[in-house]
């Protein structure tokens, strides 16, 4: 008989696989034979996806490939998600290790100050983050910091409160361990003891916080890009091209590739990126 497990494991593997393809290919991007994603052919704009001729997936209004668009803004948007990601692993990790392993009193203000920012809308705290430092742009292009560093670090301060949790979950539990209160009885320091048994004893936590973050944040700058809010041109996004796609849509013209194939993009990644994570808590949590 076969084994009724094998079947998520499977689908894991696939969409390890897929995940895998998708981030070469958008890796070696300037290096395949396909147009640039800003070369325009005004005689062959809204071209309807051919399989089995170029363009493949269509050209815009534009005549820009959207095969080539879709591709390029795979980049930018993986690369959102991971960086947006870290930033929330270095955050919320050591944050909410410090608070399980304090405990008491340090625990509740710290965990509090989490319930306080957590009832915040996410949109609101990255259109202040992005108002505020658009003040200092000029300046941070100086030292080689643009919008779109910005935009990761703002995005990724949003994402660590629920990293924050697990890691404050997982640091109680290592409290009571016997090698944290040896180290405890033998008169070690807080700061050696979080340096040396609870930072490297989370690291199994963080990958499985790593896959569950990484959609968020793809999601999230897909959502800002769409509203306009995110990527600024000429950087491509995924959010950015589904919001052109929704601009060029009207009655008079067919063109639903242009907002389909961006989505479809999209939510292929996540779902891949969904199946990744709960093999990922299967194998580390279970």
């Amino acid at each position: 008989m076969s084994n009724p497990l094998a079947r998520p494991h499977a689908i894991s593997r696939w969409a390890l696989f897929t995940l895998v393809a998708l981030a070469i290919a958008a890796v070696l991007a300037p290096w395949l034979p396909i147009p640039a994603p800003e070369q325009m052919d005004l005689d062959h704009r809204l071209q309807p996806p051919a399989w089995f001729e170029a363009p493949l997936l269509g050209t815009d209004s534009k005549g820009r490939d959207l095969f080539a668009r879709t591709l390029w803004g795979a980049r930018l948007s993986l690369l959102v998600g991971m960086l947006g990601s870290l930033v929330a692993l270095a955050i919320g990790i050591p944050y909410g290790a410090i608070a399980g392993m304090a405990g008491g009193r340090v625990d509740r203000l710290m965990m509090r100050f989490a319930d306080f920012l957590e009832g915040v809308p996410m949109a609101v705290v990255v259109l202040f983050l992005l108002s505020v430092l658009q003040e200092y742009r000029a300046e941070l292009a100086t030292v080689g910091i643009g919008r779109i560093h910005i935009f990761f670090i703002a995005i990724g301060c949003l994402f660590w409160l629920p990293t924050a949790r697990i890691a404050r979950a997982e640091s109680l539990r290592l409290r009571s361990t016997a090698f944290v209160e040896a180290a405890h009885l033998s008169g070690a320091s807080r700061w050696w003891i979080l340096r040396r048994h609870f930072l490297p004893n989370l690291m199994p936590a963080a990958f499985v916080m790593l896959g569950l973050t990484l959609p968020r944040v793809i999601l999230m700058e897909a959502f800002l890009s769409f509203l306009g809010l995110g990527v600024e041109a000429p950087g491509i996004s995924w959010g950015m091209l589904a919001s052109d796609g929704l601009a060029a849509l009207n009655p008079l013209v067919d063109c639903q590739w242009l907002l389909l194939v961006p989505a479809a993009a999209l939510a292929l990644t996540l779902l891949c990126l969904n199946h990744i994570a709960d093999a990922l808590q299967d194998r580390l949590w279970r």
